[in-house]
């Protein structure tokens, strides 16, 4: 029997490094029980709900893909890897257009390595906002409750953009230091010319 109850999922693309279980949770997310293969290619589903290969991010001549990819729909989710805390993209990348939610995931979290605490702060400080879901597809363990996160969004207004990461504001507090001593030296400078 089929549960029809729920509500289908639409309009998201997920998207993370190579194997960090992207086809895998959208699969369990899907409710497919078919074998996971290794993504080539954007896989558009029902609902405009995307899978996308890890190469989008781990490869930078594939940005322009990427942003492609996500340009018509309204939420983003990032899947980050339990056991990782290389964050793979610039920061903001995911945020260069502004009417798109960002949903961090950290997966694999039945990994023995798995530190989902410094997953979760990794993602914070690369401007993806709490929550973050722990799934784990191997368990099941996350898995619904980011389903159910999802669907909640869906007809929602999106809010203005993520507010800038902590890298982000210190590099915007580096460059007023640097346009205060820009000045500051530029007027040695010409001095120094002077002479």
């Amino acid at each position: 029997m089929t549960n029809t109850a729920q509500p289908a999922l639409v309009d998201f693309v997920l998207v993370g490094a190579v194997r960090c279980g992207k086809t895998a949770l959208m699969q369990a997310l899907l409710g497919d029980k078919g074998e996971v293969l290794k993504t080539q290619a954007a896989v558009f589903h029902d609902g405009h709900v995307i899978d996308t290969p890890g190469e989008f991010i781990g490869r930078r001549s594939y940005y322009g893909a990427l942003l492609s990819t996500i340009v018509d729909v309204s939420t983003i989710v990032y899947l980050q890897p339990a056991n990782s805390v290389i964050f793979a993209l610039p920061v903001g990348l995911l945020h260069v257009y502004p009417d798109k939610r960002v949903v961090g995931v950290i997966s694999k979290i039945d990994l023995p390595d798995a530190d989902v605490a410094a997953v979760s702060r990794l993602l914070s400080d690369n401007a993806i906002p709490a929550p973050h879901f722990a799934t784990s597809v191997v368990t099941g363990s996350g898995v619904a409750e980011l389903r159910n996160y999802l669907i909640s969004l869906q007809g929602k207004p999106i809010d203005a953009a993520a507010p800038p990461s902590r890298s982000e504001k210190e590099h915007k507090h580096s460059d007023k230091d640097k346009k205060r001593s820009g000045n500051e030296k530029g007027v040695q400078h010409e001095s120094t010319i002077s002479q």
